[in-house]
């Protein structure tokens, strides 16, 4: 085989978010003597500019809707142009949207694919449709989205998301941020970091925050994080709306989307601990980074959180939907400071240990290679279990 291997990410975003990082983190960790990335970007953002400094290639193509279905088309022909005229060797679809032109671009070129999958899709039309397009492996982020992908006859390897430890120590101070964001000084912190849709559970913290009693009222809520794709645009204003219903408008930050690392990892290590009150989660990266920081946890139980958050020694998981046991959890966990700083120090250890971006980048390539290899099995899944 020719050295090194060319691999082109098909990317649908522009922004940083889960998706994102899992992708930059395993560009920033590929052993480039071996393994030349592109990238192809099918939505203008800062992201691009995230891809280039790493000096990686950025295919920038025409932004788009996929309800388009033409410029779908002309998108996926461009890809193939692209994987011909550069010699790609292999398509690393990061999404599910991303496997329509990633996984139809491959097919038309004779290329291999490599799928990422970050969760379990809804049933519908759609979802068979592009469950048909064919692929080489799929990469799935925990059990359920392995068993899901098997259980539909594709072939299937679980490797969970890496966190990259190296990054998290360039950090904003909190003054900066302060300054900044416009936060008031001497401030306890709890974090929720994700896109703002209604699923990501928002609510849920904004009335753990309400009923906090009086002697907790120096703490305040930052939320990091925007809307992608046009979808449930209404949903930032209702959040804001709630909060002023509760009366904590004063109490909880909403800063919009952060591209800059140093930023959000200031805002993560800064944080007395992450809430992550999402009612269906299938990994939860920023979980697993505040964990790598040193920073507990208290989650929903879906199946990402329960992966990454260890009961009653790195944070705490409650029953979905629960908000009574949520908000009862978050008052009991920050009462006592102490406690927190003991689960923090088992959270650096475990999530340092579990989730290296380093690991993840070895498995991936081990899974470029073999799917290089005309002989590799079709059916077979990897389960790599967290002890």
């Amino acid at each position: 085989m020719a050295w090194p291997v060319k691999v082109l990410w098909i990317s649908c975003v522009g922004e940083r978010g889960g998706a994102e990082v899992y992708m930059l983190n395993l560009l920033r960790r590929l052993d480039r003597t071996r393994f030349m990335p592109a990238v192809a970007m099918l939505r203008p953002g800062p992201l691009e500019r995230d891809v280039q400094e790493l000096g990686v290639p950025v295919h920038s193509l025409a932004p788009h809707r996929m309800r388009q279905i033409f410029s779908v088309g002309r998108a996926i022909q461009t890809l193939a142009r692209l994987i011909r005229e550069h010699g790609y060797h292999l398509v690393h679809s990061n999404g599910f949207r991303a496997h329509v032109y990633g996984g139809l671009a491959a097919w038309r070129t004779g290329t291999r694919e490599i799928w990422t999958v970050h969760t379990v899709e809804q049933p519908g039309l759609s979802t068979r449709a592009i469950l048909r397009i064919p692929t080489t492996q799929v990469v799935a982020n925990c059990h359920r989205t392995a068993d899901y992908f098997i259980a539909q006859g594709c072939p299937t390897s679980l490797i969970w998301p890496g966190v990259d430890l190296e990054q998290l120590e360039y950090r904003a101070p909190r003054a900066a941020l302060e300054a900044k964001y416009h936060l008031p000084p001497g401030l306890r912190w709890i974090l929720q970091g994700t896109r703002l849709q209604r699923y990501k559970g928002h609510e849920f913290l904004l009335r753990a925050l309400a009923a906090l009693p009086p002697a907790l009222a120096h703490v305040h809520a930052v939320i990091i994080g925007g809307t992608l794709f046009g979808m449930e645009a209404d949903y930032p204003a209702e959040l804001r709306a709630l909060a002023g219903q509760l009366g904590i408008a004063s109490r909880v930050h909403f800063t919009g989307f952060i591209d800059d690392h140093r930023e959000l990892y200031g805002f993560q290590a800064a944080a007395d601990l992450v809430v992550h009150p999402a009612l269906d989660e299938d990994f939860g990266l920023i979980v697993a980074e505040c964990q790598a920081l040193g920073i507990p946890a208290l989650a929903f139980a879906s199946p990402g959180p329960m992966a990454i958050i260890q009961e009653g020694e790195t944070g705490c998981l409650v029953p979905i939907g629960d908000q009574v046991a949520l908000s009862a959890t978050l008052a009991d966990m920050l009462h006592d400071p102490e406690r927190l700083r003991q689960w923090g120090l088992a959270a650096r250890e475990r999530s340092r240990r579990l989730f290296s971006a380093v690991n993840l980048a070895a498995q991936l390539e081990r899974l470029y290679l073999a799917a290089l290899d005309e002989r590799m099995g079709g059916s077979n899944a990897e389960r790599k279990a967290i002890p």
